[in-house]
This record gives C-alpha cells, sequence and structure tokens, in this order.
C-alpha cells in the first residue's frame, strides 16, 4: 500500500465506552460503541418466544470478535449472553484480551473489514499520563502490541490491519477540548480569543475524572489533575443502596443504565421480587453524593496546585 493510504484514526479506550474516529480529506467520522466484553457465547439458538415477543434487533446484540482462536462478544447487551469482564484498572491499556476485543471492534465499525494500513493515536486518563516515566511505560506497551500485523474477524467478516504507527500519551481531556474547538475538518472555530483565554476542560468518563486548563494552545502543568472519580462511584452506591434497601444485586453496567435514566429525568425502574421498584431517588442520591466529591476535587486542582505556585 502507498503511503497515502495510511489511515488516520483515533482512539478514547474508555471504561464504559470506546470511541473512534478517522479524519479524512472529507470530514471525520466518529463511532461510539459500548465497551462491555465478555467470552464468546451463541447469540442466535433455538429458544425464543415467537409470536409472544418481538424478536432482538440485530443492532442490540454485541458484536461477535474473534481472534487468536478466540471469540469475545463486545458492545450492546453483553450481559444478556455472557457475564461481562469488568476490569477497571490501569494496566489493562498496556495490553488485555478485553481491550484487544473492544479495540477491534471499534476499528471495524471504521474499517468495514478488507485490508488496511492506519496510524493510532490513543487518548488515555490523566491519572495515567500525569508521570512522565510512567507515560512513557505505558504507551511503550501499547506499542509492542499495538503496531504491527493484526487479524481479527468481527462477525465473520475478516479485517487485516498493519499498524504504521501509534502514540498513547494524549490526555483525554484534550480531545474533548479539541471537539469543543474544531470543526469536522480539524479547523479551529471557536476565535483567536477563546484559543488565548484559560479554558477549563472537566471530562468525567465511567471510571476516571479528569480536569485540566488549556491556555495558548498549552496544557497547564499546575491545573492538571486526574482520579477514579468517574460515574463508576455512583453506580456503586447504588448498589450498596438497593442492596440494603431490597436485597437485589447489580452489575455495574446496570447500575450504570439507572442513573443514566434518572440523570435524563426518566423513570429508573428496577425489579423487585417480580414486581417494578421506582429507584429513581435512590439514583439521583448517588449520582448528588459523587457530585460534591468531585467538586472537592476540583476546587483542589485549582486552588491549592495555585496556591503552592
Amino acid at each position: 500500500m502507498r503511503k497515502n493510504n495510511i489511515r488516520k484514526i483515533g482512539l478514547d479506550p474508555g471504561f464504559s465506552s470506546i470511541k473512534v474516529a478517522e479524519a479524512s480529506e472529507t470530514g471525520v467520522a466518529a463511532y461510539l460503541l459500548p465497551a462491555a466484553v465478555g467470552l464468546g457465547a451463541e447469540t442466535e439458538t433455538g429458544l425464543s418466544l415467537a409470536g409472544v415477543t418481538r424478536p432482538r434487533k440485530r443492532g442490540t446484540q454485541p458484536l461477535e470478535v474473534a481472534f487468536d482462536g478466540l471469540t469475545y462478544l463486545v458492545g450492546p447487551n453483553v450481559a444478556l449472553y455472557t457475564r461481562p469482564i469488568h476490569r477497571m484498572d490501569f494496566d489493562r491499556f498496556s495490553d488485555s484480551p478485553e481491550l484487544r476485543a473492544s479495540l477491534y471492534a471499534a476499528l471495524y465499525k471504521i474499517l468495514n473489514g478488507g485490508a488496511h494500513q492506519a496510524s493510532l493515536a490513543l487518548a488515555l486518563p490523566v491519572k495515567v499520563l500525569q508521570d512522565k516515566a510512567e507515560a512513557q511505560r505505558v504507551e511503550r506497551q501499547i506499542r509492542n502490541w499495538l503496531a504491527g500485523s493484526h487479524s481479527f474477524s468481527v462477525n465473520g467478516v475478516e479485517t487485516y490491519l498493519t499498524v504504521v504507527n501509534v502514540r498513547a500519551k494524549i490526555p483525554q481531556p484534550v480531545a474533548s477540548w479539541f471537539e469543543w474547538g474544531m470543526d469536522n475538518r480539524g479547523q479551529w472555530v471557536k476565535g483567536a480569543e477563546a484559543l488565548k483565554a484559560p479554558t477549563l476542560v472537566v471530562d468525567q468518563g465511567f471510571n476516571t475524572l479528569d480536569v485540566l486548563v488549556v491556555q495558548n494552545g498549552q496544557i497547564s502543568q499546575r491545573h492538571t489533575g486526574g482520579d477514579t472519580l468517574g460515574m463508576r462511584r455512583a453506580a456503586e452506591r447504588l448498589i450498596e443502596l438497593l442492596n440494603r434497601r431490597y436485597r437485589i444485586t447489580l452489575d455495574l453496567l446496570e447500575a450504570d443504565a439507572l442513573i443514566r435514566q434518572a440523570g435524563s429525568g426518566q423513570k429508573a425502574t428496577a425489579f423487585v421480587d417480580g414486581e417494578a421498584v421506582d429507584v429513581s431517588t435512590a439514583a439521583r442520591q448517588s449520582i448528588g453524593s459523587l457530585e460534591s466529591d468531585v467538586t472537592r476535587f476540583i476546587e483542589n486542582v485549582l486552588s491549592t496546585k495555585s496556591s503552592s505556585n
């Protein structure tokens, strides 16, 4: 393949979702995929409730990702078919079967099978990148397994990918800043003053909360911080509340779905002894508790570090 056929792809391997985007002459194509991963199981069986319920649409079924002789389910509704693997440690970014499966699934959304060459840029949490030596170690380990040739299939469609270059020291909030200030062609559209002015970027994911200030196109080192204050904390608190109150057990993704419903003003419902119970109040309490922790963290990053410099 010629050099000008190398595709430029960005990946944000989050704990609850994985984002993938490709920049080209015509603009940016982007996809968002739930990052739930489980060991492979059949998504089509002979069991059904034909004539009683509608069959599940293909778009709501997980993707079947196969590589190295194993099959994983990735994406929507994984928990309906197999037990999701909830790996929350930062070593997952270096190399893990779950990360490979979710990255392959996301890349398939862009590549759609066939043979390709690509240059990849990965955005990682601030907490991973704050220490220079640690950031270099993580990028080196990611490059060790990601650079080179990959062969995998998604839903039976074969993909052959050669990764010619890897960058993995991009803080996730910087991607949010680019999305805020640039159009789909990569042109700055917020004006010169917005580019010069100090801009606070708060990026909260499922597992991490990242805070940094960008000014004159540069990251302020003294106003940068990251912690595990993502929405996972609220999900864990909701799990505790509902277990104490109703003796029911939810997994992290189920609790997160209830919190998202309550946060968007919808009624959050859980089933207790076969009866639907409104748990919206408990979900909002869990969110409120997290909000207090997040506010304190942001204030600490902005004020304590300022006073010490």
